[in-house]
């Protein structure tokens, strides 16, 4: 596959911000901004180090959407709720952190 232009990394880090903070405005805003500043920052680097952020970009994008799930709380009792897409559907989420995949509730770090 050939390395995507810079506006293609952009644009797909774009759709990919819109499909996991779809209906939450504040943290649209949040990776809109976040994305244009690294892209700004980036302007004027050399041809290896695009190549290299590019490729960065793209990875990001694939991340995001593999493997952000927007979720809402319901009441007090720490309960919240997902929408979980079929990207999605193979992940296992545990509050101790034993799932097979996925994030868990602070297992691991000691």
């Amino acid at each position: 596959m050939a390395t995507p232009s810079a506006v293609g990394a952009y644009r797909a880090l774009m759709r990919a911000r819109a499909k996991a903070f779809a209906g939450d405005a504040r943290a649209l805003d949040a990776a809109h901004r976040e994305i244009r500043t690294q892209f700004e920052r980036a302007r004027d680097v050399d041809a290896n180090d695009a190549k290299m952020k590019i490729a960065a970009a793209v990875e990001a994008a694939t991340f995001v959407r593999t493997h952000v799930v927007q979720a809402v709380r319901e009441g007090d009792e720490g309960a919240f709720r997902m929408t979980v897409d079929a990207a999605h559907r193979d992940v296992t989420i545990s509050r101790d952190g034993e799932g097979e995949k996925g994030c868990g509730g602070g297992g691991g770090v000691a």
